[in-house]
């Protein structure tokens, strides 16, 4: 396997991928705010039963995201032309980060590695155009990605409520750089 720089020929291929996720957890806002204080907080809850979610963007709105990315990467399998995953970022260098905001694993490549590697590689290209975080924000029912990015180290950050199209509340991981 061996991750390169996404060719425009590759666009077709990433927008195929089946981005959808099994989740069986969703985390659940509840929020107090007054004149006083204003605070929310997040309680993870396990669903009744596993449910497929969807990705939050259609094609359309995902082949934009991707012409915006200052750096995408694909994932190869080992003949190398089969594209197993990749990532997108955008460079916020005003803000010192790194965005990513388009990030995909096949589904019959997941759990073997291949999203680590490839969000190595964006931290690196952050560390080499010396940004001091990259962020990213995920649906609060995408467990899965929750828990992946923060065994890699990223923290919660932040949230905004109708985030996405269908009005969700977007979840703002970042990992610290320097």
């Amino acid at each position: 396997m061996q991750i390169r720089t996404a060719e425009l020929a590759d666009l077709d291929v990433i927008k195929a991928l089946d981005h959808s996720y099994m989740t069986d957890h969703v985390w659940q806002m509840s929020g107090n705010d007054n004149r006083n204080e204003s605070s929310a907080t997040f309680r993870l809850a396990v669903l009744p039963r596993q449910m497929q979610a969807q990705y939050p963007h259609d094609t359309v709105a995902l082949r934009r995201i991707l012409h915006r990315c200052d750096y995408l990467w694909v994932m190869l399998a080992d003949n190398g032309q089969d594209v197993l995953g990749y990532i997108g970022t955008s460079t916020l260098p005003w803000q010192n980060t790194a965005w990513v905001p388009c990030f995909c694993v096949a589904p019959t490549a997941r759990r073997k590695g291949i999203g680590t590697q490839l969000v190595r590689t964006a931290m690196q290209q952050a560390q080499t155009d010396n940004l001091h975080s990259l962020t990213l924000d995920l649906q609060t029912k995408n467990y899965p990605a929750t828990r992946f990015f923060q065994k890699l180290g990223f923290r919660f950050s932040g949230y905004s409520d109708n985030y996405y199209s269908a009005r969700d509340i977007a979840l703002f991981f970042t990992y610290r750089i320097h």
